[in-house]
């Protein structure tokens, strides 16, 4: 399997899939020990989920097809053991790696531990990774399918007769399938690669768009009204919702800022709020020390510039009693 998720990054220099990892570092190195990570809900899936569904009930279609009425070997062959090969791969990817999203990233929760937070998300990316790559392994097979499947068409056509309209029907189907695996391969980028970071008085909103990237940050002075609100009865059902945040100066929710899709919403407005007034001491402690340095660094030279109009100041008290004595001693003479 080809690293693609690599080539991606180093041809689209806004696409990473270890920049929270990057941002968490960053967080820490500030000084911050509060942090909740907050991504889509599993149900969301539940949303794309026709997509990779009818992918693999065409490819099954083409194979009952070449299996029942294809007799030429090379062309019934060709077309079985890629639509089989294309939908186990599709099968496997996604179920491994929604079965790892929908265990880790459940309700958002305040971490504490760094560490733990760090290894959660490397662990999500490899998941995300492996099902990145095969994704665009699929399109790879299905790309050889169709030109493969094209060729020999043509090659056989005499031989074909009612059947070639068929299978130039079926190379279209396979053109379908490429962009329906295009599309839901997008959505499930969405779906990892969209998230936001509440610490103790900021948030930061990272949303990736295909390979396109997105990130603002929001202090918390800036927040006027934190609000969660189900879509739906369904939402309601599932307990997902969306999270609305308005800053100061908007008004009639103009600009503002949103998070779809989120487990427990209303559980997540209150955490959130509960970070946004946090004050955290480790942040303080090393602002105290950089203010102390700071000022022990503003008194030393105040401490030279007395010594030295000490000493000035003593040096016209000399000079200037020097000048007197001088024209003592000429009156003296003069007499």
């Amino acid at each position: 399997m080809l690293p693609f998720h690599k080539i991606y990054s180093w041809l689209f220099k806004s696409f990473s899939i270890h920049s929270e990892i990057s941002l968490i570092d960053r967080i820490t190195d500030m000084g911050y020990r509060h942090i909740m990570l907050i991504k889509r809900s599993w149900i969301f899936i539940l949303f794309v989920l026709w997509m990779p569904l009818l992918v693999f009930l065409m490819g099954m279609m083409s194979v009952w097809f070449a299996a029942s009425s294809i007799e030429l070997a090379s062309i019934k062959f060709t077309i079985i053991i890629g639509n089989i090969l294309m939908g186990g791969i599709l099968i496997f990817s996604s179920f491994f790696y929604i079965r790892y999203f929908r265990r880790i990233h459940g309700t958002p929760t305040i971490y504490t531990d760094m560490e733990k937070v760090k290894n959660q998300v490397n662990q999500g990316d490899i998941y995300f990774i492996n099902f990145f790559n095969w994704s665009l392994t699929n399109q790879l097979v299905l790309t050889i399918l169709f030109f493969l499947e094209l060729s020999l068409v043509f090659a056989f056509r005499q031989d074909l007769t009612e059947h070639f309209w068929l299978l130039i029907l079926d190379s279209v189907v396979i053109v379908i399938e490429f962009v329906l695996l295009g599309r839901y391969r997008k959505k499930m980028i969405d779906l990892e690669m969209d998230y936001n970071i509440v610490i103790p008085g900021k948030i930061f909103f990272i949303n990736q768009t295909g390979v396109l990237s997105d990130t603002q940050t929001l202090d918390s002075d800036k927040i006027k009204t934190v609000r969660a609100q189900f879509p739906g009865k369904i939402a309601s059902f599932f307990n997902y919702g969306n999270i609305d945040i308005l800053t100061e100066g908007d008004t009639a929710m103009m600009g503002v800022m949103k998070m779809n899709f989120i487990t427990d919403p209303n559980n997540v407005v209150s955490k959130i709020q509960k970070l946004l007034v946090m004050r955290e001491e480790n942040l303080l402690k090393k602002q105290g020390k950089a203010v102390s340095s700071q000022l022990s660094q503003q008194k030393k030279p105040r401490v030279k510039g007395e010594k030295f109009s000490r000493v000035s100041h003593s040096q016209r008290n000399g000079s200037s009693r020097h000048a007197l004595d001088t024209r003592e001693k000429i009156r003296d003479v003069l007499r």
